[in-house]
């Protein structure tokens, strides 16, 4: 049995610092509007953040990502739309793991090295996929600082895909490891995460 109006849904969006939960109000096509709790009265929900939900699926539970198709502050409503794999997902060595995420970045190679602001909407040991309004070239290198809920994840990456969905840009970044450290840091956060996400499911 998949989503229906009532269903409790977990969610993850990088203005809480928590997980919260919320009740579905309305399916309709591949639109799903929430009943938000009211301790996300303060939260900054806009269009096309990345956002990551969890619930029970066929008895299994499941994360997913997707992406804010619109709020309603004075209802405390809010729609979304689930992600849907692309070939390009599914041909990816490693597979990804969905998150909210912000971001600042500075690009190596660029003069002055001016930070910029970015959302990210997925990771995974290797690789991530972040939103910006900056337009960069393929082969550049950022250097990044992503907030995590109670930490910093510091790392370098290249651009090697380029996507311009009018009004921001998407990148496929591949994480350039020089050790350990932020290896283990990614793997670490993703478990935590999965069990923020879907721990009251499991029991």
């Amino acid at each position: 049995m998949g989503l229906t109006e009532g269903s409790v849904v977990t969610m993850r969006h990088y203005s809480m610092i928590n997980v919260f939960s919320s009740i579905v109000d309305e399916i309709k096509d591949d639109k799903i509007t929430v009943k938000l709790p009211k301790e996300c009265q303060k939260a900054t929900f806009l269009e096309d953040d990345p956002l990551v939900t969890a619930y029970e699926l066929d008895t299994k539970a499941v994360i997913k990502g997707g992406r804010i198709a619109g709020y309603d502050k004075d209802a405390g409503l809010l729609t979304y739309t689930e992600d849907v794999l692309d070939e390009g997902s599914r041909m990816r060595s490693y597979e990804r793991f969905p998150v909210s995420l912000y971001a600042d970045y500075r690009v190596v190679e660029m003069p002055g090295y001016k930070k910029h602001y970015a959302l990210i909407k997925d990771i995974s040991d290797y690789g991530l996929m972040l939103y910006s309004k900056e337009d960069h070239f393929k082969g550049l290198k950022l250097n990044l600082d992503i907030y995590l809920a109670r930490d910093i994840l510091s790392l370098t990456a290249e651009i090697v895909r380029k996507v311009d969905r009018g009004g921001y840009y998407e990148y496929g970044l591949k994480i350039r490891h020089n050790g350990p450290i932020v290896f283990n840091q990614i793997k670490n956060f993703v478990r935590k995460e999965q069990e923020e996400l879907i721990g009251k499911y499991s029991k």
